[in-house]
């Protein structure tokens, strides 16, 4: 093996594990600002132009696995008053809820906990490996249980909604929703990224914008 060959492969070896040393792990290594995902939609038929006052809840609705309860923590105060700042730079104004105001802005925590059960069946593997052993036992296999794993995953993300108190349903008595957006990531509980947040939904509705 020449000199050159053998210090070539030497400069490999070395950025191979510079590569290996340095390279950021997409999962572990990411951000709670990384990890925020933000979900936008509106009605098509909605014209935004016609808004010009908005409300907005008071507190917050906890939804916890369909039950629900209105909280207001530090982080929803938080919440309320950038989706205020945010809509106040739109161009809409601020008025109360006595006011007859054009729309509505509501926010929610979502909470919800799923329980997931898989079976692994180990009679057939255990019977088709050890099936040839001693003449296969007669031709019989092996009749363990399966074996059952139990998982739970709890899925959260912030939820906020703009209700049309303009053009109200009279046949259904009900108000439409005209916009939305959900938060999701590993940081939507981080009182430091609530601006972010807040200002990011507005800024992926651009039709918002008086």
């Amino acid at each position: 093996m020449s000199k050159n060959f053998k210090l070539t492969c030497l400069l490999l070896s070395f950025t191979l594990v510079g590569l290996t040393s340095c390279t950021k792990d997409p999962i572990s290594d990411i951000s709670d600002e990384e990890s925020l995902v933000y979900i936008t939609n509106f009605d098509k038929s909605a014209d935004f132009k016609e808004y010009k006052t908005f409300s907005i809840v008071d507190s917050v609705l906890l939804v916890d696995n369909n039950k629900s309860q209105p909280v207001l923590t530090d982080i929803d105060r938080d919440l309320l008053e950038g989706l205020i700042q945010n809509m106040q730079s739109l161009g809409y104004t601020y008025v109360s809820p006595n006011a007859n105001p054009d729309v509505g802005i509501t926010a929610s925590w979502i909470s919800n906990t799923y329980l997931s059960v898989t079976s692994t069946p180990y009679n057939s593997y255990w019977g088709n490996y050890y099936g040839g052993y001693g003449g296969g036992y007669g031709g019989y296999g092996y009749g363990s249980p399966s074996y059952y794993q139990y998982s739970q995953t709890t899925e959260s993300y912030w939820l906020i909604s703009m209700l049309d108190f303009k053009n109200p349903d009279t046949t259904n008595k009900t108000f439409n929703v005209i916009w939305n957006a959900q938060i999701q990531g590993f940081g939507i509980d981080n009182t430091q990224l609530i601006s972010k947040m807040t200002s990011s939904i507005f800024a992926q509705s651009p039709y918002l914008k008086k």
